[in-house]
């Protein structure tokens, strides 16, 4: 279980994920999702906002009764795409 400062945390990166969510702003759904997840892997909002996110962004992720899935490469899911809150896009990486 979470503790009360943990549990702020996770609403407030759900709150910013809701947000996003109502701009279509896909890839700050996606980070904000992918953050609370970390802090709570099971919480089923941050999962339908990821899910809905990365079938917004054109990946197709694995649902109930769907056998075939197509995820991005394991280094492709671990690069930001935005941060500070989404005022930085990452266009690309320096040095690879």
């Amino acid at each position: 279980m979470a503790t009360d400062r943990t549990q702020r945390q996770i609403d407030r990166l759900l709150d910013a994920a809701e947000e996003a969510f109502a701009e279509t702003d896909w890839d700050r759904v996606r980070d904000t999702a992918g953050q609370a997840l970390l802090l709570d892997p099971e919480n089923q909002d941050a999962i339908n906002f990821l899910g809905a996110a990365e079938r917004a962004l054109g990946r197709v992720v694995e649902s109930p009764g769907t056998s075939e899935t197509r995820s991005p490469r394991p280094q492709e899911a671990l690069q930001p795409t935005s941060f500070a809150n989404g005022r930085y896009q990452v266009k690309k990486f320096l040095g690879e």
